[in-house]
């Protein structure tokens, strides 16, 4: 079993807001340092809903809406965690900062965000701020579409319950 800790944190609940192109809210559960995660989407774009879950579980990521079981899901690797696990010593701020240079962004220093210092990612498309792994604050813009995505309440080293991370029978 590889010790993979996507996250310097244990486990924890955080929500986060929309806005610009695609409003509205999410919140992220996980344990297990981040090797078990589900977030949780409630958010719209162009006006149409988009809501779901996207639930990660060592490499796989599985993505559904429980509303929307005639649906069906969709089940696809985790391309931060595949390449982690071939990693001799798996280094996620290494793959972090190799993800966001291919979006054009550049380590630049820390910045406070919720009175944390952050590690902050720049580039002439917005910046990306991170917190032991976490992202806390994503402000882009893309051919003149603005997204931003912000940490409003963190709760850390608290019990996430297991139903979370279950994908539906009907799914």
């Amino acid at each position: 079993e590889v010790s993979l800790k996507p996250y310097g944190i244990e486990s924890g609940i955080i929500e986060y807001k929309y806005s610009g192109s695609q409003v509205g809210t999410g919140i992220l559960y996980f344990d297990e340092f981040g090797y078990r995660s589900a977030m949780k989407m409630d958010t719209k774009k162009n006006n149409q809903p988009q809501k779901g879950w996207v639930v990660s579980f060592k490499e796989y990521q599985y993505m559904f809406d429980p509303s929307r079981p005639e649906d069906g899901g969709m089940k696809m690797k985790n391309p931060i965690i595949e390449s982690m696990l071939k990693m001799e010593k798996p280094d996620f701020d290494k793959v972090a900062e190799d993800l966001y240079s291919k979006m054009g962004m550049k380590r630049a220093g820390t910045e406070k965000f919720m009175d944390r210092d952050c590690i902050a990612f720049k580039g002439d498309n917005g910046k990306i701020l991170t917190w032991n792994g976490i992202l806390m604050l994503m402000d882009m813009t893309y051919s003149g579409i603005k997204t931003k995505q912000e940490v409003t309440s963190i709760k850390i080293n608290v019990p996430v319950d297991e139903k979370y991370f279950e994908i539906p029978k009907n799914i």
